[in-house]
């Protein structure tokens, strides 16, 4: 009889393992579906261009001022819309090449400035609104949150802008024009290194690799910072389906 209760024990416990086992592996299934399956909600980062001529759209569009970071002896704030008004963009739209874009890592907030503070005297970045789509401060080894996003250093700031809405969809958004831009850590010395960028990645500090799409060809560049010089690194005949820029 005592033989005969273990070897039941013995049965129920290995069912029992087996059904634990079965539920670790179909929970482990449906959480890596998730993380694969793209986010129903999730919208790539945009800003809406409305109308000058619409009064009511214009009226609804607000602005908002916030504090970012203090670099050094400059504090950085950044001014947001809900919206650009047509008449207001940084230049106004042209042709361009439409390339699809990946989902960013993260979602750009939407800012279309910064400006730069000390002593109280205030500096704008742009003289007109543009949609700041990514970008990194100079390298902030006390507020790495807010300033670096690669694991690379650098002493001046990176901006990946969208100045027109080149597509003609009434939005800003990665399928426009992404123009690069450098400035100094207070925002002067502001620097336009590409009008039309499809690929980003800092490789070492204060070096940075981009590339330029027309026609066919990509030509990849490196940045120097050290030395302020842009070199040609190769160029590849090749079509491309979408944009990697790797900036916050």
């Amino acid at each position: 009889m005592k033989n005969f209760n273990f070897d039941i024990i013995k049965k129920i416990d290995y069912i029992l393992v087996l059904i634990l086992a079965v539920a670790a592996i179909i929970t482990f299934s449906v959480i890596t579906i998730k993380d694969i399956l793209p986010r129903k909600d999730y919208k790539s980062a945009q800003i809406k261009v409305v109308n000058s001529e619409d009064e009511k759209s214009a009226e609804d569009t607000t602005e908002s001022i916030n504090f970012m970071t203090k670099l050094d002896d400059v504090y950085v704030f950044s001014v947001s819309s809900s919206a650009i008004k047509s008449d207001e963009l940084y230049l106004p739209a042209s042709a361009g090449i439409e390339i699809s874009n990946t989902i960013p890592r993260y979602g750009s907030s939407q800012i279309i400035n910064f400006l730069f503070v000390r002593n109280g005297q205030e500096t704008s970045l742009f003289s007109s609104k543009a949609f700041i789509y990514k970008y990194e401060f100079k390298t902030n080894p006390e507020s790495y949150s807010t300033s670096s996003y690669s694991d690379y250093d650098h002493d001046f700031n990176i901006y990946a802008v969208i100045k027109s809405d080149t597509n003609n969809d009434k939005f800003l958004d990665s399928r426009d024009n992404i123009s690069l831009y450098i400035s100094d850590y207070d925002g002067s010395n502001l620097q336009e290194l590409s009008p039309s960028i499809y690929y980003f990645a800092c490789t070492d500090n204060n070096v940075f690799v981009f590339s330029e799409y027309n026609e066919g060809k990509v030509n990849f560049y490196e940045y120097d910072g050290n030395l302020k010089k842009v070199s040609l690194i190769k160029t590849f005949e090749t079509e491309l389906k979408e944009k990697i820029i790797d900036l916050w």
